[in-house]
């Protein structure tokens, strides 16, 4: 049995089927009647092709194909290489899909945020097709920023990166107020949690110019906002005092805090004292 295989052959001549066979040179090594018009016949596997070939070509139905000893295994074990192959591919696939980005999907009271969010996590190179990101430690922190906004969550399935936004429950416009500059001069120091810087570090500013609006800004929007920040600047001093020197120095502390660069000069009614202070500014941030 070893190679073998056997097929039924459905005709009105069904009979003359082993003949043609045998003409074309295909060994017939069996052959039996299972019904009338219906042959069961057996071959050597390796003629099968050249057998069905021949068949088909003279109109006759062939039907329940079967194979045995070797054959058999060796189909059935080609078919199962073919099976775990195409496990491994599909597996495969998910696994890829899995660990990319097919679909951004943002749900929540703050998911009218959708287009600021796509914007933040194209920045950070997270778009279709894109790795999964490991990290969300940024990208919150991006999303929190966003007026109102004080839940933000990451979940990945299936390609599928979901956002959950949610925002506070006010409604109303956000109250507040910008940072002023508190002196003519340099800023030395300038720390924005949250509203909008308008000047740098190594800027010169007047007094009571703005140096952190309370807005936001995402692309072209703007959005009101809290504004959560701390401004020093460095400036000159020149006061005179009607008192004695040492009297003259520790009220300019007084008035100044400290003092660098100090300059102490006599004037006609006391002392002028000069140098350069530090004055700072801040809102909800100490």
């Amino acid at each position: 049995m070893l190679g073998k295989m056997g097929f039924y052959v459905e005709s009105l001549s069904a009979h003359r089927a082993a003949e043609k066979l045998v003409k074309e040179g295909v060994e017939v090594l069996s052959l039996r009647e299972v019904q009338k018009n219906v042959l069961d016949v057996h071959i050597r596997a390796k003629d099968g092709k050249k057998a069905f070939a021949i068949l088909r070509g003279s109109c006759y139905n062939i039907t329940n194909v079967r194979y045995f000893g070797l054959e058999r295994l060796r189909r059935s074990a080609v078919r199962a290489v073919g099976l775990i192959v195409g496990a491994v591919l599909f597996w495969g696939a998910v696994a890829f899909a899995e660990s990319r980005v097919l679909k951004v999907h943002v749900v929540g009271s703050g998911a009218f945020y959708e287009r600021e969010i796509l914007s933040i996590l194209a920045e950070a190179n997270v778009k279709k097709f894109s790795a999964m990101p490991r990290d969300t430690g940024l990208l919150t922190a991006s999303i929190l920023a966003l007026p109102r906004v004080e839940f933000c969550s990451f979940k990945s399935e299936g390609g599928v990166l979901t956002v959950e936004v949610r925002c506070s429950s006010d409604v109303q416009p956000i109250a507040g107020m910008p940072l002023l500059s508190p002196a003519d001069g340099v800023i030395e120091e300038l720390i924005v949690v949250r509203g909008t810087p308008l000047f740098s570090v190594g800027d010169e500013v007047e007094y009571g110019v703005t140096v952190v609006g309370d807005f936001t800004l995402f692309g072209e929007r703007e959005y009101p906002s809290l504004v959560i920040a701390k401004v020093t600047v460095a400036h000159s001093v020149c006061a005179e005092y009607e008192l004695e020197e040492k009297g003259a120095l520790a009220q300019a502390y007084l008035d100044y805090g400290a003092l660098e660069e100090v300059h102490i000069s006599k004037t006609e009614r006391g002392w002028l004292v000069e140098g350069i202070a530090r004055s700072t500014a801040s809102i909800n941030l100490e």
